[in-house]
């Protein structure tokens, strides 16, 4: 989900620095929302003129070439106004080295920018009369407009039958060289302008907080922001920039419908719940030889993990079943938050797994919330997830504030400390390998501040996902009960952690690099800075089948067939490596305390749980791939270290 913007500026005796300035301001304010590829249209004397590049923002408006095409675009003969859209990409199909799927796109004589995905686009792509050379659906929605311009002559019209015949979500800005035209429609209201007559322009972004900081920083006049509201579209002359707003919902559709006839209705998400998607030779050597627990399937090696008589291990004997404080608390807590005019009441997390996209479900449907979803995608979010963003916002027509992480600098951080971990292998230290996305508790606090509201809700919190050996590879013995709040460890185990990760870095000079801000910033975000958020399923019951058949059937949320049937945690790359990791190392992984939970709360039995957890334990090749690509290592040799590491077992 990327960051659009635009802006017409009528003053025929606009400058050439008046212009740059505005455009690197929006630029720099909406990077954030995507890092991955930039670029802008520019309208100027009835001519329009592109420039992109696939990186971020604030390197390509450094480039002296975006400068020279400033200059060779800004002619003497602009008279009508002077206009642009800008867009700050997160892929979600088609790469961003491949300029022809970088925005602004050009089709026939349409220009434009989107924020979104539509979920039908390659099925749509055949029903497009002009010529189409790259890989993503902004093409292919431009090209409809284009069709659809060439029967009628109203880009009301338009606009809104290319949303008819759409299933998903798009935000859009976009330049035609027929008309003086700027179009803006959304069809789930990431989107808002401002406009000021007295200064003769108006501009549209992504994000409220994009514009507000955009008249802040800009001297003159200071309009009020307005959102545009779902299903709405607007177009904007150069000769008077006074938006004429229309309504997209005659004909638009949102995920979950299909404007087709039934012989070409997309096909469901197949069902994922297939022994072995992608068999591959694993090999690693197998740990069968491992006493498990008799009850659940803790092997003996877990740290800490002792047997009684009956061969029970110690975290059976102590576990208590969750008790969810239920709906009727969750009804009183959320009710003195929910707003009565429709207004954004509450921040949800959302990474495009099924927790968040089911959560986000729940609160809008079932409790009647108003949310704004928050994505931070710090370099290792999968596209599937990033899809599954779009198509639940796109249905919900709930608005997703962006925030990426810096790719780059992440990537390094990652890798550094990798290579510091097979340096010195120490399974406690596993955890800085994700330390960058950590950094998502610190974007939960400031959307909800920025945005003025006082709820942020992380779709987690049933006891499955308890993990104790992450703190028990530290050499900390702890119950975890359904603690889902870092912040609520005590102080004591606080410590202890903090002193065992400072005395490993020393030992391992690997760890002192320039990661080390990252790893320090992760305890604080987890452990330090303050928790008042809310963890929706300690309230709400969690129901496997349910969660299952809401996301399949009433919004086609993609599963990921690399992970089995088991779509916990699907929708981060860096899941694949370190269960690699700590399944070569120490014959188990994240997926066995969780199928062990699952014995534990009574959702599964023993036997059952066996045969997934070796599902789960096969290496992810495809997966595994993909993380090493984005973060920039020689995965086979990696490996080889890895496998080479001696065994706890």
């Amino acid at each position: 989900m990327c960051g659009i913007f635009g802006m017409v500026i009528r003053d025929p005796s606009l400058s050439l620095a008046a212009l740059q300035r505005d455009l690197c301001l929006l630029f720099e304010l909406t990077e954030p929302r995507g890092r991955q590829a930039a670029g802008v249209a520019l309208y100027r004397g009835g001519t329009i003129s592109t420039y992109k590049q696939p990186e971020t923002a604030s390197k390509m408006i450094a480039r002296p070439g975006f400068r020279r095409f400033l200059e060779a675009a800004f002619t003497d003969n602009g008279r009508d106004a002077t206009a642009f859209v800008g867009h700050c990409r997160l892929v979600t199909d088609g790469s961003e080295l491949d300029q022809a799927n970088n925005h602004p796109l050009q089709v026939d004589h349409i220009v434009g920018v989107h924020n979104g995905v539509m979920n039908n686009f390659q099925r749509l792509r055949r029903a497009v009369t002009r010529k189409t050379t790259g890989e993503t659906d902004t093409e292919v929605f431009f090209g409809l407009l284009a069709d659809q311009l060439q029967e009628t002559p109203d880009p009301r019209v338009a606009v809104s039958k290319t949303y008819g015949k759409l299933i998903g979500s798009a935000s859009i800005g976009f330049l035609t060289a027929h008309m003086p035209i700027l179009g803006i429609a959304t069809n789930f209201g990431s989107l808002y302008y401002t406009a000021s007559q007295s200064e003769g322009f108006i501009a549209f972004a992504s994000e409220r907080l994009i514009l507000d900081r955009f008249l802040s920083k800009r001297q003159g006049d200071t309009p009020k922001v307005v959102k545009v509201a779902v299903n709405t579209g607007a177009i904007i002359g150069f000769d008077d920039i006074e938006p004429v707003f229309f309504d997209l919902d005659k004909g638009a559709l949102h995920a979950g419908a299909d404007p087709d006839p039934a012989s070409e209705r997309i096909q469901p998400v197949p069902d994922y719940r297939v022994d072995n998607p992608f068999p591959v030779i694993d090999r690693r050597p197998s740990p069968a030889g491992l006493r498990r627990c008799t009850r659940c399937i803790l092997p003996e090696n877990y740290p800490f993990l002792t047997f009684d008589a009956d061969g029970v291990c110690s975290h059976c004997t102590k576990y208590i079943r969750q008790k969810v404080h239920g709906k009727a608390a969750l009804e009183q807590l959320l009710s003195k938050y929910r707003s009565n005019n429709g207004e954004v009441d509450c921040v949800v997390g959302l990474s495009g797994g099924r927790d968040s996209s089911y959560g986000l479900h729940l609160l809008k449907n079932e409790f009647g919330m108003h949310p704004v979803g928050m994505s931070y995608d710090w370099l290792l979010t999968s596209r599937k997830a990033r899809h599954n963003i779009a198509k639940i916002a796109g249905a919900l027509g709930v608005e997703v504030i962006y925030r990426c992480g810096d790719y780059e600098r992440q990537a390094e951080n990652i890798r550094k400390n990798i290579y510091a971990f097979l340096e010195d292998p120490d399974l406690g230290m596993m955890t800085f390998v994700q330390a960058g996305d950590k950094e998502m508790y610190h974007y939960g606090r400031e959307v909800r501040e920025e945005l003025g509201v006082g709820l942020t809700v992380w779709c987690s919190g049933y006891q499955l996902e308890q993990r104790e050996f992450f703190i028990g590879y530290c050499g900390i013995d702890k119950t975890l009960r359904n603690n889902p709040r870092l912040y609520n460890y005590g102080w004591g185990t606080k410590l202890r952690l903090a002193a065992y990760y400072g005395l490993r870095t020393l030992r391992s000079p690997g760890y002192i690099n320039t990661a080390i801000v990252d790893n320090a910033m992760a305890f604080w975000h987890c452990f330090v800075a303050k928790d008042d958020f809310l963890y929706l399923f300690g309230y709400y019951p969690w129901s496997e089948a349910e969660v299952e058949r809401v996301l399949r059937d009433e919004y086609q949320w993609e599963a990921d067939a690399d992970y089995g049937e088991n779509q916990w945690r699907m929708d981060d790359f860096h899941t694949s490596f370190i269960n690699y990791v700590y399944y070569t190392v120490g014959g188990f992984s994240e997926f066995d305390d969780f199928r062990a939970n699952q014995v534990r709360e009574g959702l599964i039995d023993r036997e059952e749980a066996l045969r997934l957890a070796a599902i789960d334990n096969v290496a992810r090749l495809e997966s595994l791939r993909q993380f090493a690509a984005l973060v920039g290592i020689n995965l086979e040799h990696v490996l080889k270290r890895i496998d080479a590491i001696p065994k706890l077992y």
